[in-house]
């Protein structure tokens, strides 16, 4: 997958600007899909792993990419903390369209967690954070109904000419409503039945989880935080 009309930036003609690309987490499913780009490739100039942070030599020239996550709120943090103290030029904390649903409900980890994160990187003056939404290479991976997305294309245009319009600077919603088709009308059913429920529970929507390892099973994909962050977004948007 390439990004066309999009040149590689020359970094090194910009003095002001980052003369290194770095990447944390490299075993990211997104990073996967964006490293596939040959222009992204060219771009970043190496990506480490959560393990490597104590040994990696950052400079005061890089800006850091950050695509990893932790269940553990104190290795994201203790992460963040490693960027702050190494004096980086830049840090871009990758965060999800799925934070709304944190100021909601606190019952669901991953939106949780994942605000704690950015937060955090907005606390120290190098720190910006990117929201992108559900990621995709191709549509039909997404779930049924409407969906707050990113495609990797999106994404890889960004990192290769980013901007930060939002927030003073520091922040970017990278995403966009995409609609996709339900299997049928049971699902389309099931579907409104489920946002109804969930709005109706209003703090405490994860009563619902048993429902929610059904759909799983069923292979219907817009449960739990997923469908609350869609909605939220949607909402204030359309």
């Amino acid at each position: 997958m390439t990004v066309a009309g999009l040149p590689s930036p020359d970094l090194t003609s910009l003095p002001d600007t980052p003369r290194r690309e770095v990447v944390v987490g490299r075993n990211s499913k997104v990073w996967n899909g964006l490293a596939a780009d040959a222009r992204i490739a060219g771009l970043v100039g190496v990506a480490i792993g959560h393990r490597e942070l104590d040994t990696f030599a950052f400079s005061a020239k890089d800006r850091v990419w950050v695509f990893s996550y932790s269940r553990d709120e104190h290795d994201n943090s203790a992460l963040l903390k490693r960027l702050e103290n190494a004096g980086v030029a830049e840090v871009v904390y990758v965060s999800s369209s799925s934070c709304r649903v944190a100021a909601r409900t606190a019952c669901y980890e991953y939106p949780r967690v994942k605000l704690k994160a950015e937060s955090q990187a907005l606390g120290f003056n190098a720190g910006k954070v990117l929201t992108i939404g559900l990621v995709y290479a191709d549509e039909r991976e997404l779930p049924a109904g409407d969906n707050v997305a990113t495609s990797l294309a999106e994404l890889a245009a960004f990192m290769l000419a980013p901007t930060w319009p939002d927030g003073q600077g520091r922040r970017k919603h990278l995403f966009r409503q995409v609609s996709c088709p339900f299997s049928g009308a049971l699902e389309q059913t099931l579907y409104r039945a489920y946002g109804w429920a969930i709005f109706s529970l209003k703090r405490y929507p994860c009563v619902l989880r048993p429902v929610d390892l059904l759909l799983r099973a069923s292979r219907m994909r817009w449960y739990g935080y997923v469908y609350l962050s869609n909605r939220l977004w949607i909402s204030t948007t359309s």
